[in-house]
């Protein structure tokens, strides 16, 4: 009897010690299970690699397949000349409180669009570490990318750090120079210039405080937005405004200077007379219109710059314009007589002025344009 008491104290001490064990094992770095495996499977990848929202949709999915909740936490872009490689980690550490975490490791090429390498590590969380906040920053890599420099670019879910030649660079202080961009019609710029040299110009967009720039030597029409104009380099300074929206169309790079009152009056006064402006600086508003005869009408308007984030003073002008028989009239509703103007909303309108009249104390409308209301 007491040998079999003996037995079962020595079963139980073992099994205590296993488990005491066990669980020394597991909550150390030194003994604790570690898995660690490369895959040489290649993955064709179809997202923008520089696209953060896009690749991490489709690498997310890619990273599922070998462990469930793995979440993107950090990037590292290396662009050479010749070689354009990019990492990406999924790591994930919530595994019911145990110091537990497991790290996945896709490596691409980027001009071939394919994973080269994938590595999976899971074990003590000492031992697999990584970044735990998953990133979320929606930002294209592209825009601090320039073609024959070498960047390195590391995303986290804090920030994203440049290096240029080995030296760290703040992202404010990256101009990125989108000359090829606009002659590929790829994306739409827009700022306030802030720098001119003999080789580019450069501006900040006031929504991301991004720089770009543009080669000066390029073949690019430059036009006044507000009258058609073209203008030279030369005319262009500093503070003024240029939007590239008008280069896919009319392959022209529009610029709007930060004139005021008078001066800029003039300018507003010139987009009224053309047939198709291409880039919209003004939209009157009517707060009167007289019936004067059957044959003539006046109509009072205020117009200011649209840009009115950017030309703030610009100023609002008023102005009393004619219409008349010869009057094009275009109304909602069927209206297209003077004696039926009493009539219309004057909330939004179009008109047109005669380019010799533009002077007079009172121009005359070759077109008028009402919304009536609908």
């Amino acid at each position: 009897m007491k040998k079999k008491v003996s037995i079962t104290i020595i079963v139980i001490f073992i099994i205590i010690i296993s488990i005491i064990f066990y669980s020394f094992i597991e909550s150390n770095d030194d003994f604790a299970p570690y898995i660690s495996k490369e895959y040489d499977k290649v993955y064709d990848i179809h997202s923008d690699i520089y696209d953060l929202v896009e690749i991490k949709s489709e690498l997310t999915e890619i990273a599922q397949e070998y462990e469930e909740g793995l979440k993107l936490t950090f990037v590292q872009y290396d662009i050479e000349d010749r070689n354009k490689k990019a990492e990406f980690q999924f790591y994930k550490d919530d595994y019911n409180g145990k110091n537990k975490a497991c790290l996945l490791t896709i490596n691409i090429d980027i001009d071939a669009k394919k994973t080269t390498k994938i590595k999976y590590e899971k074990g003590h969380g000492k031992r697999v570490s990584g970044h735990s906040n998953e990133i979320s920053t929606l930002e294209k890599i592209s825009d601090y990318i320039n073609q024959n420099e070498n960047i390195k670019i590391i995303v986290t879910s804090e920030d994203i750090i440049l290096y240029k030649d080995g030296e760290k660079k703040e992202k404010k202080d990256f101009i990125k120079n989108i000359t090829n961009n606009i002659e590929e019609n790829s994306y739409i710029y827009h700022g306030i210039i802030t720098e001119i040299s003999s080789n580019n110009i450069v501006f900040e967009e006031p929504s991301n405080n991004k720089k770009y720039s543009i080669d000066t030597n390029s073949d690019f029409k430059f036009i006044n937005a507000r009258t058609n104009e073209e203008i030279n380099i030369e005319d262009i300074k500093v503070d003024y405004y240029i939007d590239t929206y008008t280069y896919e169309e009319s392959k022209v790079i529009s610029i709007l200077s930060n004139i005021q009152g008078e001066e800029l009056r003039k300018e507003l006064m010139k987009n009224f007379v053309l047939e198709d402006p291409l880039y919209l600086t003004i939209s009157p508003i009517g707060t009167n219109i007289e019936i004067i005869n059957n044959d003539k009408a006046i109509l009072t308007i205020t117009f200011d710059d649209l840009l009115p984030n950017y030309n703030t003073d610009g100023g609002k002008f008023e102005m009393k314009v004619e219409i008349n028989s010869n009057t094009v009239i275009e109304c909602k509703g069927g209206i297209n007589k003077i004696a039926e103007l009493e009539n219309v909303a004057l909330d939004i309108i179009k008109i047109k002025l005669d380019k010799n009249t533009i002077d007079n104390e009172i121009p005359i409308a070759t077109y008028f344009m009402s919304s009536n209301g609908n």
